[in-house]
């Protein structure tokens, strides 16, 4: 595995140009990444005809809690692995909750997908650096990252699509451990900026 991270210098006003153009105009960092995060996961939800002002409130219960949450984290709350495995399980299991409590049919595999990515985005803004506690974030998973973890990593494809997956110690950690257990050299989120988008230039071909 390629370890190596190629850094390179960016016109300040072209790499503002391209945050606008993918995650409109930012205000505010946090709404910025949650709601380009709930993008990537929300044609996977059933409202059953739940009207947009609802949706609109769902998503803003959740925007005010994961910011209120995401802005705690630090090397002195999160001192090891475990400390931010129960700290993410616990902000999945609010965000599936919360759609949940308002008869949403709302799984494990949904709220990560949208923890994770906005986690990632806040990284990509520039907005977080994660400092001290990088290396415990997750990845976000999705097809691409199945595809590629059993190409590169050798770890098998799951039979459940992802936004299925309701067991999160039982299905969700154990995933995500064998991910730790194969990328060793390197954060796991950074292994999947780098194989993520191999695999999307590599569907894009197809």
């Amino acid at each position: 595995m390629n370890t190596e991270i190629t850094y390179t210098t960016v016109d300040t006003d072209a790499l503002d140009f391209l945050k606008v153009i993918y995650f409109g105009v930012i205000t505010n960092p946090y709404e910025a990444a949650i709601k380009r995060a709930y993008l990537d996961m929300n044609r996977t939800i059933r409202f059953n005809g739940m009207p947009e002002e609802k949706r609109t409130e769902l998503r803003t219960s959740v925007t005010a809690m994961l910011e209120k949450e995401i802005r705690l984290l630090s090397p002195e709350i999160i001192t090891s692995q475990k400390e931010y495995d129960s700290w993410h399980h616990a902000r999945c299991t609010e965000i599936r909750s919360l759609y949940r409590d308002n008869g949403i049919e709302f799984h494990y595999g949904q709220s990560q997908k949208w923890l994770n990515m906005m986690i990632k985005y806040l990284y990509m803004i520039g907005e977080c650096t994660f400092d001290g506690i990088f290396e415990f974030l997750h990845v976000p998973l999705d097809n691409y990252v199945f595809d590629v973890a059993q190409k590169e990593l050798g770890i098998s494809r799951p039979k459940i699509p992802w936004s299925r997956w309701d067991d999160y110690t039982g299905q969700y950690e154990i995933y995500q451990n064998a991910l730790r257990s194969k990328i060793y050299e390197y954060p796991p989120l950074r292994w999947e900026f780098k194989y993520w988008m191999k695999e999307a230039r590599q569907h894009s071909l197809e």
